[in-house]
């Protein structure tokens, strides 16, 4: 998430300097600007194995592209020192499973595959704060929307804690609405047939056999899950408040038209418990990332973090390595527990009409059979869904027959009914 945010700010920053020093009109090249290494590191205090994602984003490319076969290393005052292991690319994760301690000093190291250096400045574990509740409430948005707010409340006695980051990830439930158990298949008919090749049917029934196979699915495809993971920046402080509580802080707002919550929802939450530094750069980089227009009074500069490189002090790193407290809650609700007797949500797409593709093409003047139209829909993901049209079947959109096209059918192990 981080990532594709700063590849946006890094291409605004780009798209000012290159404008404002220009005063004839020139092509902008991505050759002649220099790719940037991001680094993604929040070490918590889970006991769990940590995982730091490094890439390299270009200014004028939107996918960055995945550091691999660096060494990465974690330490810390107390002579711990943690290694890191590539699981995928640009992803690193810790060989042990550990958790950050109180009133330590960690540090970041790394070096890439081309020998240069990076690290970071110490960090040490902020004030541990735990989530109080969370809670959906049937709502409105600030733009007179009706739908479900998920609201956290966190209290922290000590007043220590005051700058918060939150994620979340939402996972919910899709039910096929045109769903049959057997499915059709094609049996991988050749064409052109020609007429001397071309076998003798006693019904369209017969032809159908002879292009496809209805059979009972192997797996059930009707009803299955998606998670989605939050792909924005949810930060505030208590600064201005007179307790370092938040109280009714919405992190998620579903419109009640979202096909996402038609039947159940989960969703988690995870709050970090920030530094002033790691605040400050989330902000300014929350701040960059809604920039539309580059002409605006304020203009982003390059994103300054906490990452340096050892072995080039010019060279520009962006990212921050953090040492968060951090604590998590999920809750569940179906629809009907907030909107009890309305009307669901629209599915994703609609599912009121079926398709009864002709079963041959056949060339008027040679009587050749020149392809099928069912086998081509069925090969373009069509669902098979019954038999009662005028041609023995129906056929409906792959998305409204067969669930597997919007999610997973496997149920989630954390989830509950």
């Amino acid at each position: 998430m981080i990532k594709r945010i700063i590849n946006k700010v890094i291409l605004l920053t780009v798209i000012v300097i290159t404008i404002s020093s220009c005063v004839d009109e020139i092509p902008l090249e991505t050759e002649s600007f220099e790719s940037v290494l991001v680094i993604e590191a929040t070490i918590t205090n889970e006991n769990i194995q940590q995982e730091i994602l490094l890439s390299r984003s270009y200014m004028f490319d939107s996918i960055p592209k995945q550091e691999s076969g660096a060494t990465v290393v974690l330490t810390d005052d107390a002579f711990n020192s943690y290694t890191f292991s590539e699981s995928a690319p640009g992803n690193y994760r810790s060989q042990i499973s550990f958790a950050a301690q109180p009133n330590r000093n960690y540090k970041l190291n790394i070096s890439t595959t081309e020998g240069k250096q990076y690290s970071s400045t110490e960090m040490q574990l902020t004030q541990s704060t735990t989530i109080d509740n969370l809670y959906v409430e049937r709502d409105f948005n600030e733009n007179g929307i009706e739908g479900v707010s998920v609201y956290v409340d966190s209290y922290d006695l000590t007043g220590n804690s005051k700058y918060y980051r939150h994620e979340y990830e939402e996972t919910y439930k899709i039910i096929a609405p045109s769903y049959s158990p057997y499915e059709m298949i094609s049996n991988g008919v050749e064409f052109p047939i020609l007429p001397a090749d071309q076998p003798n049917f006693a019904s369209i029934q017969e032809l159908v056999d002879f292009l496809v196979t209805t059979q009972l699915r192997p797996e059930q495809q009707q009803i299955c899950y998606n998670t989605v993971k939050s792909n924005t920046i949810l930060t505030t402080n208590t600064n201005d408040l007179l307790e370092d509580n938040l109280n009714k802080y919405r992190v998620r707002f579903v419109g009640r038209d979202n096909s996402e919550i038609m039947y159940r929802y989960s969703i988690l939450v995870r709050q970090f418990v920030q530094s002033l530094e790691a605040h400050t750069f989330y902000e300014t980089l929350k701040t960059q990332s809604l920039s539309e227009n580059v002409f605006s009074e304020t203009q982003p500069g390059f994103l300054v973090g906490n990452v340096f490189s050892q072995s080039n002090s010019n060279e520009k790193v962006v990212g921050f390595f953090e040492v968060s407290s951090v604590d998590a809650k999920r809750v569940y609700f179906n629809y009907s527990d907030l909107f009890f007797g309305e009307e669901l949500p629209p599915y994703y797409v609609q599912c009121d009409d079926f398709f009864t593709p002709d079963v041959l093409t056949v060339d008027i003047l040679s009587g050749i059979w020149t392809g099928s139209p069912l086998v081509q829909a069925l090969n373009n993901g069509f669902q098979y869904f019954d038999n009662q049209g005028e041609i023995p079947y129906r056929l409906v959109l792959n998305v409204c027959g067969d669930c597997t096209n919007l999610g997973s059918n496997e149920i989630p192990d954390f989830w509950e009914e």
